[in-house]
Parts: C-alpha cells; sequence; structure tokens
C-alpha cells in the first residue's frame, strides 16, 4: 500500500507542469503553478536591498495581503540563516510594498486596482506615519 502512494506520488512530481516546485510546495504554489500553465498569473520582481533579485507570481485576482505573505514566504526560502523568531508582522508595519512611485498600502485592495502588471518591479519603501501636531499633549500622571 505505501509503495503505491510513493509510486503515485512519483508521477505527480514527474508531471512536467510541476517540476519546478520547490521542495516545500504547498496549495497555494500548485494553484499558481495551475494558474501560470493557464496564464492567470502576474510575474513580479521583488527587488531587495543590495540588489538582491526574486521573481514572486501571483494571481491576477490576488490583494496586497496576498503578495505580501508569498515575499514572506519567498524571503524564507531564500535566506536559510534568517531568526525563526523573525517578527514579520513588524516588518509589514513598518515596511509598504510599492511598485514604481504607487505604494500598496491598503491591505484588503486588489493588485490589480493599483495597476499592477506582469513583469512590474516591486521595491520596499518606508512607511510614513502621520503624526497630529494639533493635538493637545497627553495628561501627566500625578504620583
Amino acid at each position: 500500500m505505501l509503495q503505491e502512494v510513493y509510486d503515485l506520488l512519483q508521477d505527480i512530481l514527474g508531471d512536467p507542469l510541476l517540476a519546478d516546485l520547490p521542495e516545500d510546495v504547498d496549495t497555494e504554489d500548485v494553484r499558481c503553478q495551475i494558474a501560470r500553465a493557464k496564464g492567470h498569473v502576474i510575474d513580479l520582481t521583488l527587488l531587495r536591498s543590495g540588489d538582491n533579485k526574486m521573481r514572486v507570481s501571483v494571481l491576477h485576482n490576488a490583494r496586497v495581503s496576498d503578495l505580501q505573505r508569498i515575499v514572506t514566504k519567498a524571503i524564507k526560502r531564500s535566506t536559510p540563516d534568517l531568526p525563526k523568531a523573525y517578527s514579520w508582522r513588524s516588518l509589514w508595519r513598518r515596511y509598504n510594498l510599492s511598485v514604481g512611485s504607487i505604494k500598496l498600502a491598503d491591505r484588503n485592495r486588489m493588485l490589480i486596482h493599483y495597476g499592477v502588471k506582469n513583469n512590474d518591479i516591486v521595491t520596499f519603501t518606508k512607511r510614513v506615519t502621520v503624526t497630529n501636531t494639533h493635538a493637545p499633549p497627553p495628561p501627566q500622571r500625578r504620583l
């Protein structure tokens, strides 16, 4: 029985459509690969500091949060010495992804609404926080 499952798994992994999937494949990678065969993906280049480039692919109806998840996964795969306790939440609080001069600030908005198209270059940009300069100072505590 185990041999049959192993043989079936080898047949599936031997398929030329799924040949270039990474070792730690998940369902999202398989869906993206099938969509690529149908022409329903947007291929992007992630430009990191130090002129590091990575190719990432998202479905054409993906949201910014989907792109962030795929970027996180791509960085984890390409950086094996990354600490396990790395705070991705902190990273996404401090940085936005941007395409050209357009910041992808709204996580729930679809990428096509920002005008993201095939072969665009995605970069990290520092998130700008605006403080209210006219707000009164917080009350001081009395001891």
